[in-house]
């Protein structure tokens, strides 16, 4: 479902293709509050990362699964949501990525918190200021 206004929910599979819709959703909800082009490619950029890295690591070997992002203008500044169901965060040394896309999320949010909601998975709650560079 995708809903746009103020606010913008989308579920999608836990599957790259799906990454870029959500920056497309997320630049429309964005330019409709006339957000300046650097902080919108701030905020994708964070987004894209916290969704990146639900799709590598919530589902392993490909397992079927979702990612649910909610994006809000809240108070002069854009809350976002981007949680899995799938088997949470843990230590990995045998990550397949960088290891880049959290130092990234914090160095462009406010705030970021992480969590493990009931009935399993990750959930990224990040916060983005409107009104200038991100971070």
């Amino acid at each position: 479902m995708v809903t746009v206004s103020e606010r913008v929910e989308i579920e999608i599979a836990a599957a790259a293709p799906g990454v870029p819709l959500v920056r497309h959703a997320l630049r429309g909800l964005l330019s409709g509050l006339d957000v300046s082009d650097e902080v919108i490619a701030d905020i994708a950029l964070a987004v894209t990362e916290a969704c990146t890295n639900a799709v590598v690591h919530a589902y392993p070997n490909g397992a079927a699964g979702t990612i649910t992002i909610t994006a809000s203008h809240v108070g002069g500044g854009l809350s976002v949501t981007v949680r899995d169901r799938g088997r949470g965060m843990s230590a990995r040394v045998d990550t397949p990525g960088l290891g880049v896309g959290l130092p990234v999320i914090a160095a462009i949010a406010q705030s970021v918190e992480i969590g493990s909601p009931d009935g399993g998975g990750t959930e990224m709650r990040m916060r983005f200021a409107l009104d200038g560079p991100a971070g």
